[in-house]
């Protein structure tokens, strides 16, 4: 009769216990605190949470680098992007140097020809000015008629 009393103590004891009672690290749980959390599934409901908790964290983990591997992919871009552009305009600035070099050593010295000049040195000036792929494009486009206002001065001097 005494091990029935014993055994029904113990089975109340463990309805007694919640699964936050069932601390895994605890210092000195006592007998029936752990048979308590043993039978009644505090300590699989403890281990259930953390492992829960685990492959949030591990989901999250996985968020975090996908997204570090998207910036880095996008700093990247940005990156040969800014090279192109800056590329584009040391050349477009290369090609007015040569048209305006080539247009002062011109034999021809007239209004028209001093005229070219002074606008070929404001587009260089704007051109150091430049930040964006749209202003080297402008720029760009600049240059090219420039270029064949200088071809078309070269050519009627040559005619004269």
């Amino acid at each position: 009769m005494r091990i029935y009393v014993l055994v029904t103590s113990l089975l109340l004891a463990g309805c007694a216990t919640s699964p936050q009672d069932c601390d895994l690290h605890a210092q000195d749980p006592s007998f029936l605190t752990k048979l308590s959390c043993t039978t009644s599934g505090g300590y699989r409901q403890k281990v259930d949470e953390q492992e829960r908790h685990v492959l949030q964290s591990q989901r999250d983990n996985k968020i975090a680098q996908q997204n570090l591997a998207d910036t880095q992919i996008r700093e990247q871009a940005s990156s040969q992007k800014l090279a192109d552009e800056q590329s584009r305009l040391k050349a477009a600035r290369s090609d007015l140097a040569q048209t305006l070099k080539k247009l002062k050593s011109s034999k021809a010295n007239n209004q028209q020809r001093q005229q070219e000049i002074k606008q070929l040195e404001a587009l260089q000036r704007q051109s150091q000015q430049a930040n964006s792929a749209d202003e080297v494009a402008v720029i760009e486009k600049k240059i090219a008629a420039a270029k064949a206002r200088v071809a078309e001065l070269e050519q009627a001097n040559a005619l004269q």
